[in-house]
């Protein structure tokens, strides 16, 4: 963590204690758990395991700040 630019992005409380949890993620190429999400088209909520029987699912995290 001594990497991250700590100066200009001063985390939180609540940041530091997501950052602690950081090693508990799925590497990448593990089978990601099912967790509901938003259909943008629809509002419905779906379930990853549900897209998952339909076709690929492809997954991006990022940061755009």
């Amino acid at each position: 963590m001594d990497a991250y630019n700590y100066k200009t992005f001063a985390p939180t409380d609540e940041d530091m204690e997501k950052f602690s949890r950081f090693h508990e993620a799925p590497n990448a190429g593990t089978v990601a758990p099912d967790f509901p999400l938003e259909d943008l088209a629809t509002g419905e909520t779906v379930h990853l395991k549900e897209l998952w029987k339909r076709d690929a699912v492809i997954m991006e995290f990022g940061s755009y700040s």
